[in-house]
């Protein structure tokens, strides 16, 4: 069992001795009760890349309905070049080469090729969102598909076009209609890049909403004894798929020893979704343990300084 009053206590000394810490809130859930730290009435807050874990769970979803488009049935091995090849005028020949290697599942598991940190915010602030897509794939992918992981904001990006153009319904009405309504998620908003939802970003929600789907990871699946998406597709998705470099190991509260699908596999059975600033979904089920954090923290080593006052 955590201690709530030791967390509670250690974060406000934290603050004492870091004036200029931005942390909104903090939600410890064990054992189906719920402590909020610092928890005030909510405005809209920014989920920044925790938003890449909705963009799996609509997957997995589509792929356990057998959703079907041009008479083929989604599925992990599923191309997708195919669907989205009119949408886009692919320029290099060494890139086509590569984009139509591409699977659902390299683009769960950040292995298409690309280097780290593709379409993060400070590279596209500048570029037409209605021209991403053309940005995205014309850019340089250097490495063989399948065998290298790099994170980047690339893949759900495309990920949300390939799902839009295959089923003819944009994944952010998807999700709303398929996940928030069936976890009392009503009040949010989601930006668009263009036609399409970015998949990666952009998604701002209340903190008590936020914690909702970390509950569906915790709890396989499931939302007040419903089940939203399948036991099976929550254990597919933070189940280890791939190791990390040792760069994501090192030196970190929650060490990244591998990816599951836009999911983080740590030691001692956590896992964990994170988005710059501090934003946070970590949970351990033998612990039966789900922590959210909401934060505007600029600063990583005070992120991790937080992170090593509630572990």
């Amino acid at each position: 069992m955590i201690n709530i009053n030791n967390i509670k206590n250690n974060i406000e000394t934290l603050k004492k001795e870091l004036p200029s810490l931005e942390i909104d809130s903090i939600f410890l859930e064990q054992d189906g009760k719920t402590e909020k730290l610092f928890y005030k009435d909510e405005q809209l807050h920014e989920l920044r890349s925790c938003a890449k874990l909705l963009v799996a769970m609509a997957i997995g979803i589509a792929i356990d309905r057998k959703m079907k488009f041009d008479n083929q049935v989604i599925s992990l091995n599923t191309k997708i070049y195919p669907i989205i090849q009119n949408k886009v005028n692919i320029k290099r020949e060494i890139n086509l080469l590569k984009i139509q290697k591409w699977t659902v599942r390299d683009l769960l598991t950040h292995t298409t090729g690309y280097e780290s940190q593709m379409m993060s915010e400070r590279y596209i602030e500048n570029i037409d969102k209605d021209k991403l897509l053309d940005y995205a794939l014309n850019y340089d992918i250097p490495y063989k598909v399948g065998e290298r992981f790099a994170y980047n904001n690339a893949e759900p990006f495309i990920l949300s076009v390939f799902f839009q153009e295959a089923f003819k319904i944009n994944l952010a009405d998807f999700i709303n209609e398929n996940i928030f309504k069936k976890i009392d998620i009503l009040e949010y908003e989601w930006e668009n890049y263009g036609e399409y939802c970015p998949g990666a970003t952009g998604l701002y929600m209340k903190h008590i909403d936020f914690h909702k789907i970390g509950q569906l990871l915790l709890n396989n699946g499931k939302y007040n004894d419903e089940q939203i998406i399948s036991e099976d597709w929550i254990n597919e998705m933070c189940k280890l798929q791939l190791e990390t470099p040792s760069a994501y190991k090192s030196d970190r509260v929650f060490p990244k020893v591998g990816i599951g699908y836009y999911v983080f596999i740590s030691r001692d059975g956590y896992i964990f979704r994170d988005g710059s600033n501090g934003q946070y979904i970590i949970v351990n089920k033998e612990k039966k343990l789900l922590i959210t954090i909401m934060s505007s923290e600029k600063e990583m080593k005070n992120v991790t300084e937080i992170l090593r006052n509630i572990i």
